[in-house]
């Protein structure tokens, strides 16, 4: 009896020590996901934060340069001065392969006859995607100014820092013709002599 006493024990201990195990390795195992879990759900939310940092940034750098070389590239100031506007305005025009000729007329120091080289100058213009003139700075000294300008090809300063001059006449700013036909002349369209 004292084997049978002894034997009911030792399997309750080792019955109560199989049971211990069990829930150990349970435990163990139950606490297992919850780690894993909270690991990906931070990682998960350090890499949104570092996505809308960079998606939020890109655009200001992006914006901000644009503006300030353009405000730059030219040393005028629109509505500044009158008489400056009146000058870039006449080059503008003048120069422009898509202005027609009745445009440029009031531009003009004597137009009469320049008909065919401004059709000429607009077919030039066509084929090197346009060209044009805007003045970058302008002198004025009476009835008179002294003009610097960028001679343009599609809409690219080509020729930058060019001389030039315009005069005024019955309150208007105009090009000499001597001027109008240099550039004719450069831009292979001749100018008719006087």
């Amino acid at each position: 009896m004292k084997l049978t006493v002894f034997l009911v024990v030792a399997l309750a201990v080792l019955a109560a020590g199989c049971g211990s195990s069990d829930t150990a390795d349970e435990a163990a195992t139950a606490e297992a996901p919850a780690t894993t879990t909270t690991i990906a759900a931070a990682t998960t939310s350090t890499t949104t934060t570092t996505s809308t940092t960079t998606t939020t940034s890109a655009p200001t750098t992006t914006v901000a340069p644009a503006t300030t070389t353009t405000a730059a590239a030219g040393g005028i100031v629109p509505g500044e001065d009158a008489d400056v506007d009146a000058i870039v305005v006449a080059y503008e025009v003048v120069f422009s392969s898509e202005t027609t000729y009745d445009e440029k007329v009031p531009y003009l120091v004597d137009s009469e006859g320049l008909e065919e080289t401004v059709l000429n100058y607009h077919e030039t213009g066509e084929l090197m995607g346009g060209v044009g003139a805007i003045p970058s700075a302008v002198t004025v000294n009476g009835e008179t100014a002294d003009v610097s300008y960028d001679l343009l090809f599609s809409g690219t300063p080509t020729y930058p820092n060019l001389s030039g001059d315009a005069v005024l006449i019955d309150e208007t700013w105009k090009i000499t013709r001597e001027m109008f036909c240099s550039i004719m002349t450069s831009a292979r369209v001749g100018c008719p002599t006087e």
